[in-house]
């Protein structure tokens, strides 16, 4: 019914979301590095009975560029293998619901995050209305870069899937930074590391396979001059295999579905043709009533055309003997 901060339904129908909405952040947020910003929702199953909730991260509430890339952010994970502001839940097993972004902020300043949320309800007197929630302003300050701090290039966009089987080999660009070391995990699973190597402006590594849509999550271990940094973990999410047209192969059945066409339609088209040629052989007696000639034309030396009977030659034997059959 509404989309962030925009209702698009009638407003006498909706109903205010009483779930409690919270937004954490780290401690430092720096100018071109990638932060997590974890939204906390809690209230189901006290508050509202909800099977399914939707929920956005929005920089205002004017309904109008209210998403974070309007007001100096990048989204790079959305934790579902996206992009996006907007996630959906298709079910809530527990009274509380944490979910992770992870931004980029693009400016030194103060800014402002909301958490919204769309949801419905299936007991009490509101049951079966659209309810919506908007939660006060988060303020963000985001700050330079101190000096000497290894990390991420300010360009660097990590992955955020890939497809049932495949690898991934990370080429992590980062600033003062000596070293680094890639720890992956399964969500709430043991954490692994993998060792990297330098190869020219970019630290690779290969993080292993999944054979089920899943999620695995990983980070960056900077080392340098500077004080040790952890980045973010990342979602990378393994999903089934897109499906890829061969161009060739469509031609040739385009071509093939033109020619049955064409078939098809020259054996409708022959039965009409006959149809209509045979109302010359028609004639009238004074009662009204039709009926076909017995008489017939002559038989050709041959005799009757193969699969022919003596009624096909009495109504179509001179369009034989003429060349138009």
């Amino acid at each position: 019914m509404q989309c962030g901060g925009a209702c698009h339904g009638d407003a006498n129908q909706n109903a205010t979301s009483n779930l409690q909405l919270n937004l954490l952040q780290p401690e430092s947020v720096w100018v071109g590095q990638p932060t997590e910003i974890t939204v906390q929702i809690s209230g189901f199953g006290v508050l509202h009975d909800v099977d399914q909730v939707g929920v956005f991260l929005l920089s205002s509430t004017n309904a109008n560029g209210d998403i974070p890339t309007s007001n100096g952010w990048e989204i790079l994970s959305d934790g579902f293998g996206g992009v996006n502001n907007y996630i959906e839940y298709s079910s809530v097993d527990s009274p509380t619901l944490s979910h992770t972004w992870i931004l980029r902020p693009d400016e030194i300043g103060e800014k402002n995050l909301y958490v919204s949320v769309h949801h419905g309800d299936n007991t009490g007197s509101n049951a079966g209305r659209p309810f919506s929630g908007v939660s006060q302003p988060f303020l963000v300050s985001v700050e330079p870069i101190p000096n000497n701090l290894p990390r991420l290039h300010p360009d660097y966009k990590p992955p955020t899937s890939r497809e049932i089987g495949q690898t991934t080999e990370l080429c992590i660009a980062t600033i003062d930074t000596d070293d680094v070391t890639i720890e992956w995990r399964e969500p709430l699973g043991s954490t692994y590391q993998v060792d990297t190597v330098q190869a020219g402006d970019c630290w690779t590594a290969e993080l292993p396979a999944a054979l089920s849509a899943s999620t695995l999550e990983w980070r960056a271990l900077l080392d340098g001059e500077g004080p040790q940094q952890s980045t973010p973990w990342f979602s990378l999410a393994s999903v089934e295999p897109s499906w890829e047209a061969d161009e060739t192969a469509l031609r040739l059945q385009s071509i093939a579905h033109v020619i049955f066409f064409f078939g098809l339609v020259l054996l409708v088209r022959k039965p009409r043709r006959i149809q209509e040629d045979s109302k010359q052989y028609e004639t009238s007696l004074d009662d009204g009533l039709d009926f076909v000639s017995n008489e017939h034309p002559p038989l050709p030396p041959e005799g009757l055309p193969q699969g022919w009977t003596m009624e096909d030659w009495r109504v179509y034997g001179l369009d034989y003997l003429e060349g138009r059959l």
